[in-house]
C-alpha cells in the first residue's frame, strides 16, 4: 500500500475513534454510577454506613457530571427525561448521606441499571 493510501486509511480510523470516544466516556460514567450505587446498597446491608456514604457521594458526583453533559437542544425529550432521572439519583443519594435513610437508593440503583442497559444498546448501534 502506498503512503497516501496508508495516510487516508489512518485518517478514517482516527475519525471513527473520535466519534465513538464520547459514547465510551458516557458508558464508563454510567458503569461507575451503577457500580457506586450497588456498592452503596451492599455497604448499607453490611452495616458500614461510612463506606456507604462515600459510595453514595461518588454516585451523586457522577450523576451531576452526567446531568451537566445533557444537550437539551439536540436531545429534546430524552435529555429532559434523563435530567429528571439523574435528579432522582442525586436526591436519593443526598437523602441517604444526610439522613441515613436508604429507602430511595433501591429505585436509584434500578434507574441507573436501566439507563446503563439502554446506553449499551444505543452504543452498539452507533459503534
Amino acid at each position: 500500500m502506498n503512503k497516501l493510501n496508508k495516510y487516508k486509511k489512518s485518517q478514517t480510523s482516527q475519525k471513527q475513534e473520535v466519534i465513538t470516544k464520547p459514547y465510551e466516556i458516557i458508558h464508563e460514567l454510567l458503569s461507575c454510577l451503577n457500580e457506586s450505587l450497588s456498592d452503596t446498597v451492599k455497604n448499607i446491608d453490611k452495616g458500614n454506613s461510612d463506606k456507604a456514604k462515600d459510595k453514595a457521594k461518588k454516585a451523586q458526583n457522577i450523576a451531576f457530571a452526567l446531568q451537566s453533559c445533557l444537550d437539551f437542544k439536540e436531545g429534546g425529550e430524552i435529555a429532559e427525561n434523563l435530567h429528571s432521572l439523574y435528579s432522582h439519583i442525586k436526591f436519593a443519594t443526598k437523602n441517604y448521606i444526610e439522613t441515613e435513610k436508604p429507602d430511595l437508593l433501591t429505585s436509584a440503583y434500578f434507574v441507573s441499571s436501566e439507563i446503563l442497559e439502554g446506553w449499551k444498546g444505543m452504543k452498539a448501534s452507533v459503534a
